[in-house]
């Protein structure tokens, strides 16, 4: 069978770990059981998509000659916005020697990185990382594997998964859970500790190199229950190294008493500024590991830097302990208080902690220990034997549970999840699994969710540590009856901040019966009954959301789709918020708005058809159909034009009166509007516009039509804004029909003079009243 493999991909370092009858974690192509979490170009020529790109250690040690083709701490970045506030910190503090922008193909919401005048989305990068694991994996074992469940951090949000799936894809892996990092870390340290119905409850504190997680875990005969999670995912072993080269760089200024030393690194030659930048990373690396058992390290850089004078300048700064932990007291702290409030939003004590697991590399620092034992006691804080490790064998022994088939503990025969006891040797599956396995993991949801209304205002969907899988739905109403849009943006709040987690556009025809009731569009004074909208929202055990909209009085008018990350269906959507936004704030004729209204319609459900949801892939058919359609609505409204408009009269007059025309008559309008119907729906402007004037042309050969066409207009038109005067009008209208069908002609022309200057009063003020293109949702 093909093997199931638990890989820790995490921001410095990756492993992969395999259970058989043990956990064991697999050793790479260089031996060695971490691979830094590094892509970079080969020295044998410039990286490109056909060039040659290299994974892990040799790709670090490349590194430090050309630091702008290297990236690290790419998981930062997944399913992250050019523009999030973190992001650009980061690059302000020049944490990246390589290029990020945001993604040329996708919304502001997106990014990239750039190598070698290319751009690449970081799941494409993380999915190379994840592809020399399984190669890796694959030579040691023999065998190929297919699948396997890959950590996360417990507080990434629902971009930053899909993210990673999408760069396990990539890699040639099928996903069986994404499983969170301290849950996994759970599972190594508690699996085999329990005795037969025993529980506790641990505190797994997870500081790797780019994230902090919190998640607090009862674990009893084989079940893992989430009861709560928190974190920071901008705290990490980077930003510790970050604090510590800030540190040399001041204290080698205040020692050679100069100023502007960061300028004087920037002004090296090329080869001598990323040789001197990467002995610096390196350097501070090692003293962080150092300082963590001795009292003091030495961070040397001799004989790279140069003063203004031109004379050498060497970095040479010994830090102690005492300095280290001052540095890092205010960031310790931070830790301390985001533990205190994920026991908090539980409502737990820390005497109802049993023991805290303490994992990733930063959890040796004795300051970071301490403050630990400073809220719990001595006695409960431990830190994992293998902390670098523990998160991959976690992910190990559940992707064994998930798998079809295992090894039996007793025999080593293959036995399928199903059995109770081994065929072959007769051995308690099944008491066992409860001992030592994973039976069961019940997850939480890592945040408070929230749809956000018109009115501005947050209407809660699921509350932070529910339970997973959840479902909720809830009925919103429109804002108008003649709304065809439904935009639905989704939010959740993360340290108290609120963060945009993406948005969901449902898109309708009007019924054929109201199709053509336009009233003056103000809002509260239409009598129209405004429709509602059903939400459904769903999470599921990978914290994935997935969100689907319906109309409550049509439900198979619907929309189902996972949450949009950035990519061109986001940019396009935004393209058109724009689009509606301009048309509402400018000065138009109703028509030309309405004609929008309808085609705004047509281009979101285009859109929406833009991103596989499977894969994720762009259909670059239907996002040049989009944008098209985009294109024509911007310039139609520009001329003032209103096709669609147009061709819902001539729908409407043949409906109505067709049945009035000798059918050598009825043909040809026939012919024209269906021609009119398909260049609305794919044509250029020139060519809707075309046909619009060659249907009309042919329904202006029956005046007589366009006659009956108005006085009904002014009836629908009154009915809704003078109910009084309707029934003049209706029976104007039902008395020129019948003089049509009697060939009244006489008859016929002295009710037109009589009516028709009314009729084009009601009409021209009709024409002249204002029309909003509505989008939200309220309660």
């Amino acid at each position: 069978m093909a093997r199931a493999i638990g890989i820790d991909l995490g921001t410095t370092n990756s492993a992969v770990g395999l259970k058989r009858l043990d956990t064991d974690i697999i050793p790479n192509a260089e031996g060695e059981l971490l691979t830094p979490s590094v892509v970079g170009c080969s020295k044998r020529g410039r990286w490109s998509k056909s060039g040659t790109m290299i994974v892990g250690k040799h790709a670090l040690e490349w590194q430090v000659q050309d630091p702008e083709n290297t990236l690290v701490s790419v998981k930062r970045l997944m399913g992250r916005s050019f523009e999030d506030e973190e992001v650009q910190r980061l690059l302000r503090e020049g944490r990246y020697a390589y290029s990020v922008k945001p993604l040329a193909a996708g919304s502001k919401q997106s990014l990239a990185v750039v190598l070698d005048g290319e751009e690449y989305r970081p799941e494409q990068i993380s999915g190379e990382i994840l592809a020399k694991l399984k190669r890796d994996c694959e030579a040691h074992l023999g065998e190929p594997v297919e699948y396997a469940v890959v950590t996360v951090p417990a507080y990434f949000n629902d971009k930053q998964k899909r993210a990673t799936r999408m760069a396990a894809a990539i890699a040639g892996l099928k996903v069986q859970r994404l499983l969170p990092e301290p849950t996994a870390a759970a599972i190594s340290f508690g699996v085999g500790d329990l005795g037969e119905g025993e529980s506790e409850t641990v505190l797994v504190f997870d500081m790797g190199g780019g994230t902090f997680d919190i998640s607090v875990l009862t674990m009893t005969e084989g079940h893992f229950i989430e009861q709560g999670k928190g974190g920071d995912m901008w705290m990490g072993g980077d930003d510790i190294d970050h604090l510590l080269s800030d540190h040399v760089l001041r204290q080698t200024e205040e020692d050679n008493e100069i100023e502007g030393l960061r300028e004087l690194i920037e002004q090296l030659p090329a080869a001598e500024k990323n040789r001197f930048l990467g002995d610096l990373r390196s350097g501070v690396e090692a003293a962080k590991i150092r300082l963590s058992t001795e009292r003091s390290a030495v961070i040397e850089i001799l004989g790279l830097l140069k003063d203004a004078d031109g004379d050498i300048l060497d970095v040479e700064v010994e830090v102690t302990r005492e300095q280290f932990e001052a540095l890092l007291e205010p960031f310790a702290e931070r830790a301390a208080e985001l533990t205190r409030a994920v026991l908090a939003s539980i409502q737990f004590e820390p005497d109802l902690i049993d023991r805290v697991v303490m994992v990733g590399g930063s959890s040796y620092i004795p300051l970071i220990v301490d403050k630990m034992k400073g809220v719990f006691g001595d006695d409960k804080v431990q830190v994992h034997k293998r902390p670098l490790l523990a998160i991959a064998e976690g992910a190990a022994i559940l992707a064994h549970r998930l798998a079809d088939a295992y090894e039996c503990p007793g025999c080593g025969q293959e036995v399928t999840q199903s059995d109770q006891t081994c065929a072959a040797c007769g051995f308690d599956l099944a008491q066992d699994l409860a001992r030592k396995g994973v039976v069961d993991i019940v997850h939480t949801t890592s945040h408070d969710y929230y749809l956000e209304l018109e009115d501005g205002s947050d209407h809660l969907l699921v509350e932070r540590n529910m339970p997973l899988p959840f479902k909720t739905q809830g009925t919103f109403r429109l804002m108008h009856p003649e709304q065809r849009l439904a935009h639905f943006r989704f939010c959740n709040l993360v340290n108290e901040e609120r963060e945009s987690i993406g948005d969901l556009w449902l898109s309708f025809d009007p019924d054929e019966d109201t199709r053509n009731t336009k009233d003056d569009n103000k809002g509260s004074e239409s009598t129209e009954e405004v429709r509602e909208v059903v939400l459904d929202f769903e999470i599921d055990e990978d914290n994935l959301i997935t969100v689907g909209a319906s109309l409550a009085d049509r439900p198979e008018v619907r929309v189902s789709r996972t949450l949009s990350r950035g990519h061109a269906d986001e940019r396009l959507f935004l393209e058109l918020e724009g689009a509606i936004q301009r048309v509402n704030d400018e000065e138009h004729k109703y028509f030309t708005k309405y004609d929008f209204l309808f085609r705004s319609g047509e281009i979101a459900r285009a859109i929406n058809d833009v991103i596989d949801q499977e894969t994720g892939a762009e259909d670059l058919k239907a996002s040049r159909g989009a944008e098209r359609q985009l294109a024509v609505a911007a310039e139609l409204v520009a001329r003032e034009e209103s096709p669609t408009s147009n061709l819902f009269y001539l729908e409407d007059l043949l409906a109505a009166y067709g049945g009035l025309l000798e059918p050598g008559q009825r043909e040809p309008l026939v012919k024209r509007i269906e021609r009119l119907r398909e260049r609305n729906r794919t044509g250029t402007v020139k060519e809707i516009l075309d046909a619009r004037d060659k249907a009309h042309g042919e329904a202006d050969k029956y005046p007589a039509l366009g006659i009956l066409m108005s006085v009904g207009d002014a009836a629908e038109t009154l009915a809704r804004t003078d109910p009084a005067k309707a029934p003049r009008y209706d029976k104007h209208l039902r008395d020129l029909r019948n003089a049509m069908l009697k060939n009244d002609v006489e008859t016929f022309e002295r009710l037109t003079q009589a009516i028709m200057p009314e009729v084009s009063a009601i009409l021209r003020n009709r024409s002249k009243a204002d029309l909003q293109i509505f989008k939200g949702v309220r309660k």
